[in-house]
């Protein structure tokens, strides 16, 4: 049996019929919830973005159609970054290798985006972008301190890009389960299984990501 068939297996076993997964995390109007719900999963259970994105929409009755100009305005009207993350949010965690709260990284990233040759300030001007190759958008994205690849995955996927997967320690995890190994096998190869796999089963990679993250996840 060869990994792929074993990985298949597994899957199979784990997750069940493709039909009976739970859909993505996916925000296809508002970037505002984007980049939150992207800033907020990273090195974090998916209930504190769930309570993060639930105190943003009772701050703004238009969250789901936000784009990060509005979210970056909303930030502003309280004080800026700390005062929102503080006193709206109520989430005071910090980005990763930095001592700056989420929404500082968040504003600067949106802010990057906006400011780009050709302006990326909705969610589908990302989806747009990544299709048009998206490496000025990734770029501006990774410049934040504290977000690396993952950030730019759970951004692009949480607008809709379906090709992308986010093979974090968790998934790795997963993969070398499946496959007897001892050792996570890193995130390229990772994800190279997840894109094989997807092509079989007839899915998109990020519906196969999301199946086994909520699969493994201690906060289902």
């Amino acid at each position: 049996m060869t990994e792929i068939d074993l990985f298949l297996t597994t899957i199979t076993k784990d997750l069940g019929d493709p039909s009976d997964w739970i859909a993505p995390v996916e925000f296809r109007d508002s970037l505002a919830l984007c980049a939150l719900n992207s800033a907020y999963s990273l090195n974090g259970l998916s209930i504190a973005a769930k309570n993060v994105i639930a105190r943003y929409r009772t701050f703004r009755p238009t969250a789901d159609t936000d784009s990060g100009p509005d979210l970056m305005e909303a930030m502003d009207s309280v004080g800026g970054p700390r005062d929102f993350a503080v006193n709206i949010l109520r989430n005071k965690r910090p980005l990763a290798r930095s001592n700056r709260m989420r929404p500082e990284g968040i504003y600067e990233g949106v802010s990057r985006l906006a400011a780009l040759d050709t302006a990326v300030t909705t969610a589908e001007h990302l989806r747009t972008a990544v299709i048009d190759g998206g490496t000025a958008a990734q770029r501006a994205w990774l410049s934040v301190k504290g977000f690396g690849p993952l950030a730019w995955s759970y951004l692009i996927m949480n607008a809709g890009v379906g090709t992308e997967t986010k093979p974090d320690v968790m998934i790795q995890r997963y993969l070398a389960r499946a496959l007897g190994e001892t050792k996570v096998l890193g995130p390229d190869r990772t994800r190279h299984f997840l894109q094989l796999a997807a092509a079989e089963l007839s899915v998109e990679p990020r519906d196969l990501d999301r199946a086994i993250w909520q699969h493994e996840s201690p906060s289902k």
